[in-house]
């Protein structure tokens, strides 16, 4: 099921992250790129107010990015790709607390996740991811041993 994410209205839910910083919408990519390989899902996450001469499209493995240029808006980018999957939308998982972006989306079928429902997701995987590091190093090193490699 792919992901559509209000990017900017995103930013401001997830843990070390804020609209101040130069290089949120960067950062924002890295921490879905991250995850979405993990769950191995693609997303496509719109920032606002792209600007002219930059790219407006960033692909990163799972995670597509589209700087969305005025007068348009990502709230508005977002519901005109909801209306042209149509019936496909049901695949589809919005992250929003829009309001306008949740009601199209439902309309259509989508499921929808407020943005601090998704960032409290991005924050348990990064828990779990290093929790489970220390246990990466523990089979490491058995098949090091089986194979009588020291490590």
């Amino acid at each position: 099921m792919p992901y559509l994410i209000d990017g900017h209205n995103l930013i401001p839910r997830v843990r070390g992250l804020s609209l101040d910083q130069l290089d949120d919408e960067t950062h924002l990519v890295d921490m879905l790129e991250a995850y979405f390989r993990r769950i191995r899902k693609k997303a496509v996450v719109y920032f606002d107010r792209g600007q002219p001469g930059l790219v407006p499209t960033l692909k990163r493995g799972f995670v597509t990015a589209h700087f969305i240029r005025p007068p348009l808006i990502a709230d508005q980018a977002i519901r005109g790709q909801l209306r042209k999957l149509g019936g496909s939308s049901k695949n589809y998982t919005v992250v929003s607390s829009d309001n306008k972006v949740i009601a199209c989306a439902q309309r259509l079928g989508a499921r929808t996740l407020s943005n601090s429902e998704f960032a409290d997701l991005l924050a348990e995987a990064g828990k779990n991811r290093k929790q489970q590091k220390p246990g990466a190093q523990v089979d490491t090193d058995y098949w090091l041993g089986v194979f009588g490699e020291d490590s």
